[in-house]
Protein backbone atom coordinates (compact mmCIF):
# COMPACT_ATOMS: atom_id res chain seq x y z
CA UNK A 1 0.00 0.00 0.00
CA UNK A 2 0.90 3.52 -0.89
CA UNK A 3 -0.05 6.87 1.00
CA UNK A 4 1.97 10.02 0.28
CA UNK A 5 0.92 13.13 -1.69
CA UNK A 6 3.27 12.53 -4.19
CA UNK A 7 2.01 8.71 -4.86
CA UNK A 8 -1.98 10.55 -5.11
CA UNK A 9 -0.99 12.98 -7.10
CA UNK A 10 0.96 11.39 -9.72
CA UNK A 11 -2.53 9.04 -9.45
CA UNK A 12 -4.13 11.86 -10.42
CA UNK A 13 -2.32 12.52 -13.72
CA UNK A 14 -2.72 8.85 -14.44
CA UNK A 15 -6.16 8.92 -14.04
CA UNK A 16 -6.78 12.49 -15.90
CA UNK A 17 -4.85 11.17 -18.81
CA UNK A 18 -6.78 7.84 -18.94
CA UNK A 19 -9.60 9.78 -19.33
CA UNK A 20 -9.37 11.62 -21.61
CA UNK A 21 -7.63 8.81 -24.04
CA UNK A 22 -11.53 7.26 -23.45
CA UNK A 23 -13.14 10.20 -23.31
CA UNK A 24 -12.08 10.76 -26.80
CA UNK A 25 -11.96 6.87 -28.10
CA UNK A 26 -15.70 6.84 -27.17
CA UNK A 27 -16.42 10.17 -29.62
CA UNK A 28 -14.46 9.23 -32.11
CA UNK A 29 -17.01 7.27 -34.12
CA UNK A 30 -19.85 10.12 -33.44
CA UNK A 31 -17.78 12.89 -33.99
CA UNK A 32 -17.09 11.42 -37.35
CA UNK A 33 -21.08 10.98 -38.28
CA UNK A 34 -21.42 14.19 -37.40
CA UNK A 35 -19.72 17.21 -34.93
CA UNK A 36 -22.89 18.19 -33.35
CA UNK A 37 -23.33 14.15 -32.24
CA UNK A 38 -19.78 14.59 -31.16
CA UNK A 39 -20.39 17.68 -29.02
CA UNK A 40 -24.23 15.99 -28.25
CA UNK A 41 -22.49 12.46 -26.98
CA UNK A 42 -19.19 14.75 -25.52
CA UNK A 43 -21.83 16.66 -23.04
CA UNK A 44 -23.14 13.65 -21.90
CA UNK A 45 -20.88 10.33 -21.61
CA UNK A 46 -17.83 12.56 -21.20
CA UNK A 47 -18.96 14.21 -17.89
CA UNK A 48 -19.92 11.18 -16.49
CA UNK A 49 -16.62 9.39 -16.96
CA UNK A 50 -14.60 12.46 -15.46
CA UNK A 51 -17.07 12.26 -12.47
CA UNK A 52 -16.00 8.66 -11.96
CA UNK A 53 -12.15 9.63 -12.45
CA UNK A 54 -12.40 12.44 -9.46
CA UNK A 55 -14.30 10.49 -7.21
CA UNK A 56 -11.74 7.94 -7.39
CA UNK A 57 -9.10 10.67 -7.01
CA UNK A 58 -10.62 12.53 -3.91
CA UNK A 59 -11.66 9.20 -2.35
CA UNK A 60 -8.02 8.56 -2.25
CA UNK A 61 -7.10 11.82 -1.52
CA UNK A 62 -4.32 10.98 2.12
CA UNK A 63 -4.83 14.55 3.67
CA UNK A 64 -7.31 15.86 5.81
CA UNK A 65 -8.95 19.14 4.18
CA UNK A 66 -10.47 17.92 0.85
CA UNK A 67 -10.96 21.44 -0.66
CA UNK A 68 -6.88 21.19 -1.01
CA UNK A 69 -7.46 17.66 -2.62
CA UNK A 70 -9.86 19.60 -4.76
CA UNK A 71 -7.69 22.28 -6.03
CA UNK A 72 -4.67 19.97 -6.63
CA UNK A 73 -7.39 17.82 -8.94
CA UNK A 74 -8.86 21.10 -10.28
CA UNK A 75 -5.44 21.77 -11.28
CA UNK A 76 -3.88 18.98 -12.61
CA UNK A 77 -6.85 17.92 -14.46
CA UNK A 78 -7.20 21.10 -16.35
CA UNK A 79 -3.53 21.10 -17.18
CA UNK A 80 -3.54 17.59 -18.73
CA UNK A 81 -6.45 18.54 -20.61
CA UNK A 82 -4.91 21.37 -21.95
CA UNK A 83 -1.97 19.81 -22.84
CA UNK A 84 -3.58 16.33 -24.24
CA UNK A 85 -5.75 18.69 -26.64
CA UNK A 86 -2.70 19.88 -28.11
CA UNK A 87 -1.24 16.45 -28.71
CA UNK A 88 -4.43 14.95 -29.78
CA UNK A 89 -6.07 18.45 -32.39
CA UNK A 90 -2.17 19.86 -32.97
CA UNK A 91 0.07 16.88 -33.19
CA UNK A 92 -1.81 13.70 -33.86
CA UNK A 93 -4.99 14.85 -36.02
CA UNK A 94 -3.50 18.27 -37.17
CA UNK A 95 -6.37 20.09 -36.62
CA UNK A 96 -5.93 23.05 -34.26
CA UNK A 97 -8.85 24.65 -35.75
CA UNK A 98 -11.19 22.38 -34.23
CA UNK A 99 -10.13 22.85 -30.69
CA UNK A 100 -10.99 26.24 -29.80
CA UNK A 101 -14.73 26.80 -29.58
CA UNK A 102 -17.05 27.53 -27.34
CA UNK A 103 -17.51 23.82 -26.08
CA UNK A 104 -13.97 23.51 -25.16
CA UNK A 105 -13.98 26.16 -22.48
CA UNK A 106 -16.67 25.15 -20.96
CA UNK A 107 -15.30 21.58 -20.82
CA UNK A 108 -12.43 23.13 -19.17
CA UNK A 109 -14.51 25.19 -16.73
CA UNK A 110 -16.29 21.87 -15.85
CA UNK A 111 -13.08 19.99 -15.64
CA UNK A 112 -12.28 23.08 -12.69
CA UNK A 113 -15.42 22.92 -10.81
CA UNK A 114 -16.25 19.07 -10.64
CA UNK A 115 -13.97 18.50 -7.91
CA UNK A 116 -15.66 20.91 -6.67
CA UNK A 117 -18.86 19.97 -6.82
CA UNK A 118 -17.82 16.36 -5.94
CA UNK A 119 -16.39 17.60 -2.66
CA UNK A 120 -19.28 19.52 -1.63
CA UNK A 121 -21.59 16.44 -2.11
CA UNK A 122 -19.59 13.52 -0.83
CA UNK A 123 -17.66 14.63 1.81
CA UNK A 124 -19.30 13.16 4.48
CA UNK A 125 -18.24 9.94 2.46
CA UNK A 126 -14.75 10.47 1.91
CA UNK A 127 -14.52 11.66 5.42
CA UNK A 128 -15.60 7.72 6.71
CA UNK A 129 -14.25 6.00 3.30
CA UNK A 130 -10.31 6.59 3.10
CA UNK A 131 -8.90 4.73 0.63
CA UNK A 132 -5.16 4.18 0.04
CA UNK A 133 -3.92 3.98 -3.88
CA UNK A 134 -2.41 0.79 -4.25
CA UNK A 135 -0.23 -0.39 -6.98
CA UNK A 136 -2.77 -2.45 -8.79
CA UNK A 137 -4.68 1.18 -9.00
CA UNK A 138 -1.48 2.34 -11.13
CA UNK A 139 -1.79 -0.50 -13.30
CA UNK A 140 -5.55 -1.07 -14.24
CA UNK A 141 -5.97 2.70 -14.65
CA UNK A 142 -2.49 3.14 -16.39
CA UNK A 143 -3.58 0.13 -18.75
CA UNK A 144 -6.72 1.30 -19.57
CA UNK A 145 -5.16 5.15 -20.76
CA UNK A 146 -2.36 3.53 -22.63
CA UNK A 147 -5.18 0.87 -24.78
CA UNK A 148 -6.95 4.11 -25.20
CA UNK A 149 -3.91 6.41 -26.66
CA UNK A 150 -3.14 3.69 -29.01
CA UNK A 151 -6.54 3.14 -30.46
CA UNK A 152 -7.50 7.14 -30.96
CA UNK A 153 -3.55 6.54 -32.58
CA UNK A 154 -4.55 3.71 -34.66
CA UNK A 155 -7.73 5.21 -36.01
CA UNK A 156 -6.40 8.50 -36.67
CA UNK A 157 -3.71 7.00 -38.92
CA UNK A 158 -5.88 4.88 -40.22
CA UNK A 159 -8.04 7.77 -40.27
CA UNK A 160 -11.39 5.48 -39.51
CA UNK A 161 -14.44 6.86 -39.07
CA UNK A 162 -17.61 6.30 -40.35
Amino acid sequence: MMKSNSTWIIYNFLVAFSLYWAANLLLWIPWSIDPKLGIAMMLTIAPFLWGVGVYLCLARFPGEKMLTGAAYNASILIVVAVVMDYIFFGLIRDAMQELYHPTTFYGYGFLIALPFIEMLIFTKHFARHEKETQKKDFMVIGLLGLMALLLVILFAVFNFGL
